[in-house]
């Protein structure tokens, strides 16, 4: 018994140094829990907005609302590194550079583990030592973003309905008296049935994180750039509503539209390094004028960019377009009228994020 007596100051230290060390090992993965969510909360806003102080803010209001045991991590500016973060192919690791504007951040607890705000401490003190607990953690978060290139065909079929025969030589049913390929298109058009469905892929864009780009491009005889990539998407619903106000649809060049689409994804000043490219290719009929589409499409192999193409009306040229689509690792949809062409676009838009992890 007088051994036993003995040995309990000992067993009780014993005891007391598991505990504490259990403690230390919880507020260490609290300490790490806390930095994770906070730095996706910086890292997403960071995409959004391009602000490294906004980025800062979003951490900050994540580590206010989880408290460790009654304290809070101090996040301090010299804590955050901004920059972008790539990989080589999907089966690589991301590998971060500093520097912005980017898509990533990496934060680190450095200012609190080296005495910046108030400390956690152990369950026990021992020997009289109320030691202080900072852990040191750190976590990365890339957010993923898309450059879409619309491209879409305003070519003089695009005047008909989807139920017209495009080559009859009678003008569309809806046209007015005198119309002649110029002015406002008529309003039972093909086109009008696009500018529905390109509106409604920004709509699905717009209910993401907003970190998606997007720019219109259209081709007849000639191809055009309406809008550089943007993510503001009421300057892609304008400038296809100024299109319908003066439709001058002449023939089909799908390759100079697929040439338009990539120089939009690879401009300097708009285009985000870090950012998937992909493009949306729309064609009614059968191209002829311009550069060869098969010619075209080596630009967007040498650029990694899947071409997601979309055969509208029965007029449409869809071997062309499926090639299109296969030679890219794009995929291909057929629709006949404006409802399965509005399903389409929702589609891809609904689906273009999960290239981003393929």
């Amino acid at each position: 018994m007088i051994a036993v007596m003995a040995m309990l100051p000992f067993l009780l230290i014993m005891a007391a140094m598991a505990i504490n060390l259990s403690y230390v090992q919880s507020i260490q993965t609290k300490t790490q829990m806390v930095t994770d969510a906070a730095t996706r909360a910086a890292g997403t806003q960071y995409a959004t907005t391009e602000s490294e102080a906004a980025a800062i803010s979003a951490a900050q209001a994540i580590a206010a609302a989880n408290p460790i045991e009654g304290i809070t991590l101090t996040f301090t500016p010299s804590d955050f590194e901004f920059g972008v973060s790539t990989r080589s192919s999907t089966t690589s690791r991301y590998s971060f550079a500093a520097g912005g504007p980017g898509n990533a951040v990496r934060l680190s607890t450095n200012s609190f583990a080296s005495g910046t705000g108030a400390a956690l401490t152990p369950a026990f003190p021992l020997f009289g030592n109320d030691s202080e607990i900072r852990p040191l953690c750190t976590a990365a978060h890339t957010q993923l973003a898309l450059d879409i290139a619309i491209v879409v065909d305003r070519s003089g079929s695009m005047c008909f309905s989807t139920s017209e025969d495009s080559m009859s030589g009678s003008p569309p049913a809806s046209a007015p008296v005198g119309w002649n390929y110029s002015g406002p298109v008529p309003p039972n058009s093909r086109w009008l049935d696009v500018v529905d469905a390109v509106n409604g892929f920004c709509d699905e864009l717009e209910a993401t994180y907003g970190i998606e780009q997007a720019s219109l491009s259209s081709y007849e005889t000639n191809s055009a750039t309406h809008v550089m990539l943007t993510r503001y998407y009421s300057n892609i619903r304008n400038a296809l509503d100024d299109i319908s106000d003066d439709f001058d649809g002449q023939a089909t060049n799908v390759g100079d539209g697929i040439l338009e689409g990539v120089a939009c994804l690879n401009d300097p000043s708009k285009a985000r390094r870090w950012a998937t490219k992909v493009m949306v290719l729309l064609s009614d009929g059968n191209h002829n004028t311009g550069t060869d589409p098969y010619v075209a499409v080596d630009s967007a192999i040498a650029g990694s960019i899947p071409i997601y193409t979309v055969s509208f009306s029965d007029e449409a040229n869809t071997i062309l377009m499926e090639d299109m689509a296969s030679m890219t690792g794009g995929n291909h949809y057929s629709a006949l009228n404006a409802s399965q062409l509005n399903a389409a676009f929702r589609d891809i838009a609904r689906s273009l994020p999960s290239i981003l992890t393929q």
